[in-house]
Order: structure tokens, then C-alpha cells, then sequence
């Protein structure tokens, strides 16, 4: 069952839109829409505190049909994030993970948020207090929140308990200082090192930093814009660890843990994406730790990673090897002509119109309706720096030594628009991992392809770990990587 049909349709929606304008361009999401953020929070000194909290959401509809099933229960997860960072909450029987709520309000004994997914008609106002006596159905140990869920069409109740769950071993949390304040990471060690950084001993591994794809997507490589999970940075990660390769990966502006570093209904631009992995690159190559650096980038967030270590200029030096996974090499503006192609003439017209005209001077110009939400203001600044990107010209200018990676089933990323980058970059290697599609999952046919986006099961392949491994460590790569041919 699901709450309603808009959960699911509006955030595929938005994904689908996506893909036929741009393949690349993330929708703005519910949360992204433009409201006055109100938020407070008491720095808890009792019951409720930072942490994860898992248990029970029931709803009811407040109005159903004869012989309509009048109760749905589902599995709630409530992240209350360190350093008023903020909530997040998980609905897996939705899909739903890490979904950034906005307004909300914590002290030591009550916690109340909005839950605004399925759009502003139909929030979900969830209040609860801390009690010490609630004992969970089939549980045994006392103390959680408890409280009821009020909203136009259902109406209904929530328990929570604080999990008790250690962290992963041979992981630690840091926190990269950024303008504005600082972004949420993990650091993964290898099986050979101890997981703590010591400044009168430094440890010696090969550190990769995994910049994450297009839209909304996390350090893990889940999209909070798209139904289920990935995992796929997630998965490279513990794979490399196992290969004794540190790893550090992080949640983007905007995004995860991060998320209340972009301005509520302001898309974060993509030149300040790139200001910020210059500094995550940065505050990376200052840890006491010694080894090689390499900087792996997911599709879009290897674009991020090419303008990035050109910014740097001479400072790029502390990185050793550019990854780049499954990327384009067309830029935003060639996939906006080819993505309006099936417009009327004037409306095509108009549309590039307004992209040149944000392109050459950051202003919004009128555009006709069905245009609008693509041309809307919250997204301005980001189409302005998107759209001035040019990832051919970004990647001659990068004198890192290059590693191009392309997965042999991207059905996302054509085998021409790679090329484009193949050509900018002639002295780079070049390997084709057998089997892997956009998202870096392993899969053997078209239905598997669309299904790893959403189902974390599908893993990444022991080859894409094995070569990035061999290439972090300087050394020669795997055999049963294929060649790349632009040929179709």
C-alpha cells in the first residue's frame, strides 16, 4: 500500500522530466519549493537526542470508501542529526530514505516536524514527547517517543526507540569546514590500518575521495529524489577497504546530512559545488596521512572534480590520479538542444533563448508555461553555472593524470558522448568495466539495468574496485577489463 498515489508520481515525475530534458539536470523536489524555513532546536539535555530512531508509523485515512482497508502500518526511522544539522526520516515501504525535513522542533522531551513529501495539501504534522515507560510491541526495553501524525487526508499515531547500533568498523566521522560551514564525511581505513588519524604518526594508505553523482545524491549514492536506495559509493567503499584503500566520501551541499547548507527552495549552483570539493580536497590532502590521492568522481561529480582541480591550479598537485566514472563528455547546453528537439519551433527557441541568456548573464527571461518549472527561480543559479559547463574544455585543461571509466551496460551515458572525453584527453588510460551500468551496479539485462537504481542488492562490480584498488596503489590493473571503442 501506499500513502498516495502523489508519493510516488511526484518524485518519479520529477526524475522522468529530468531525464527527457537534460538525462542529467535534477527536478526540484517537494522539499526544495519555496517556504520559510522554521526550525528550532534546544540543544537536548535529557531523553531525546541526536541519533537514529526506529519504529512504527500508523495512519488512517480521515475520509475512505466502504470496504477500504482502514489502517497501514509501516516501518518509521527518524535521524536526528548532531549539531542541529537537522532531521531526517526513512519510510522504506515507500522508498523513502533520508528525506530532509525543514521545519521542526526538539527539546529535551518533545519533538515536532513536518512531513511535506507528498506536497504542501497534504503534510503530515507529527508531534511526541519522550516517555520513559513506553515499551514497544515485541520489545522489551523501556523509554521512547511516542505521538500522534495530523494531516487533511490521514491522521494517525508514531512510536520511535534510540537504536543502539555501533558505527562500522574501520569508519570514523569528519566534518570539512566550507563556506558557510562544513560538510558531513566519512572516512573509511583499510583492513591493515587502525581507524584513527594521529598527528605524530601518521598512517601510510592510499586515499580515494568519492564524489557523488547527479541530483539530490548522497555520499552513499542514494538520491533522496528517487524511489529506494543505491548504495553504490557505499558498497566501492567497503570494497576498497578490503583492498587496503582508504576511502573518504561526503555528503555534497544540499544533500544528506548537508542538507541545511542550501537555502531552502535554492538550488545550491554548480560552480559552488565546485568550490566546495576544492576545499574537501584540500582539508583531505591536510590529514595526517601519508600515500597517494586520487579523486574519483560519479558521472556529474566528475565534472565537479575536473573544475575543481583547475581551480586548484598549482595546489592540485597533492592529487595524484583523476577517476572519472561513467561521465558525459557532451556539455549541458549540447543535451538541452538535443533534449528540446521534439518542441514546437518556438517553444525550442525560446527555451535556448533563455538558457543563453542565463548562461551569458545569470537572468531569468519569461518562457512560456510548460517551460516554467525547468526555467523556475530556485533553480537559476544552478542552470546559469550547469549550463556554462563544458566538460571537453574542463578536462584539456587538467594536468592530474586521468583515468577515463566506462561501464559496459550506461545505458544513461552513450558510448559517443564518452568518447568526447577520450579525445580531450588522449594520454588518459581507458577501461571498460564488463557489466556495469550508470550507477556502478553489476547487471546482466535491461530490466536489471533500471532495477539497480532503486534495489541496493545489485553490487558493484569486483572489477570497478579491483582497478580503482591497483590504480590507488600505483599499480598494474586487472585482467577482464574490456577496451574502449566508440563503435556502437
Amino acid at each position: 500500500m501506499k500513502l498516495s498515489g502523489v508519493v510516488p508520481i511526484r518524485r518519479w515525475a520529477s526524475l522522468l522530466l529530468s531525464v527527457m530534458l537534460l538525462c542529467l539536470l535534477p527536478l526540484a523536489s517537494p522539499h526544495d519549493m519555496s517556504f520559510a524555513a522554521q526550525t528550532q532546536t534546544v540543544l537536548p539535555s535529557g531523553q531525546i537526542e541526536p541519533g537514529r530512531w526506529g519504529g512504527t508509523l500508523v495512519l488512517r485515512q480521515t475520509q475512505q470508501s466502504q470496504g477500504e482497508q482502514s489502517q497501514f502500518s509501516f516501518d518509521l526511522v527518524i535521524k536526528i542529526l548532531a549539531d542541529d544539522r537537522g532531521i531526517l526520516v526513512d519510510i522504506p515501504d515507500q522508498g523513502l530514505f533520508s528525506y530532509p525535513i525543514d521545519r521542526y522542533s526538539i527539546d529535551a522531551d518533545r519533538i515536532s516536524l513536518v512531513f511535506d513529501a507528498m506536497g504542501a495539501e497534504e503534510e503530515l504534522s507529527f508531534t511526541g514527547n519522550f516517555s520513559s515507560s513506553f515499551v514497544p510491541r515485541d520489545g522489551n526495553r523501556k523509554g521512547g517517543i511516542v505521538g500522534t501524525v495530523r494531516g487533511r487526508s490521514w491522521s494517525g499515531s508514531f512510536s520511535v526507540q534510540k537504536e543502539m547500533t555501533a558505527p562500522p568498523q574501520g569508519e570514523i566521522s569528519v566534518d570539512l569546514p566550507v563556506e558557510g560551514g562544513s560538510l558531513p564525511a566519512t572516512l573509511t581505513f583499510p583492513v591493515r590500518s587502525k581507524a584513527v588519524l594521529e598527528a605524530d604518526a601518521p598512517a601510510s594508505f592510499p586515499l580515494v575521495i568519492l564524489v557523488a553523482g547527479a541530483g539530490k545524491t548522497d555520499r552513499d549514492g542514494n538520491n533522496v529524489d528517487v524511489p529506494g536506495k543505491t548504495n553504490s559509493l557505499r558498497q566501492l567503499a567497503e570494497m576498497l577497504r578490503e583492498r587496503n584503500v582508504g576511502t573518504l566520501r561526503y555528503d555534497r551541499r544540499g544533500t544528506g546530512e548537508a542538507y541545511k547548507l542550501e537555502v531552502p527552495g535554492i538550488m545550491t549552483s554548480f560552480s559552488q559545488h565546485v568550490v566546495d570539493l576544492a576545499a574537501v580536497i584540500r582539508a583531505v590532502a591536510a590529514l595526517p596521512r601519508q600515500g597517494r590521492l586520487i579523486v574519483a568522481g560519479m558521472n556529474e561529480g566528475a565534472w565537479m572534480a575536473m573544475a575543481a582541480l583547475n581551480a586548484l591550479g598549482e595546489e592540485a598537485s597533492v592529487v595524484d590520479g583523476l577517476v572519472v566514472l561513467d561521465a558525459s563528455g557532451e556539455s549541458p547546453m549540447e543535451s538541452l538542444r538535443q533534449s528540446l528537439e521534439g518542441l514546437d519551433p518556438q517553444s525550442r527557441e525560446k527555451a535556448l533563448e533563455a538558457a543563453q541568456t542565463l548562461v551569458d548573464s545569470g537572468t531569468l527571461i519569461e518562457v512560456p508555461e510548460h517551460l516554467a518549472t525547468f526555467f523556475s527561480p530556485g533553480r537559476k543559479d544552478w542552470l546559469a553555472t550547469w549550463l556554462a559547463f563544458d566538460p571537453v574544455a574542463a578536462l584539456k585543461k587538467v594536468t592530474t593524470p586521468v583515468l577515463l571509466v566506462y561501464g559496459e551496460h550506461d545505458m544513461q551515458v552513450s558510448k559517443a558522448a564518452f568518447a568526447k572525453l577520450a579525445s580531450a584527453k588522449p594520454q588518459a588510460g581507458i577501461r571498460v568495466v564488463p557489466g556495469m551500468n550508470y550507477v556502478l551496479k553489476e547487471v546482466h539485462s535491461e530490466d536489471e539495468n533500471y532495477a539497480a537504481f532503486t534495489d541496493p542488492s545489485f553490487k558493484v562490480p569486483a572489477l570497478l574496485a579491483d582497478l580503482l584498488a591497483s590504480y590507488a596503489k600505483a599499480q598494474p590493473g586487472p585482467e577482464g577489463l574490456m577496451p574502449f571503442t566508440s563503435g556502437s
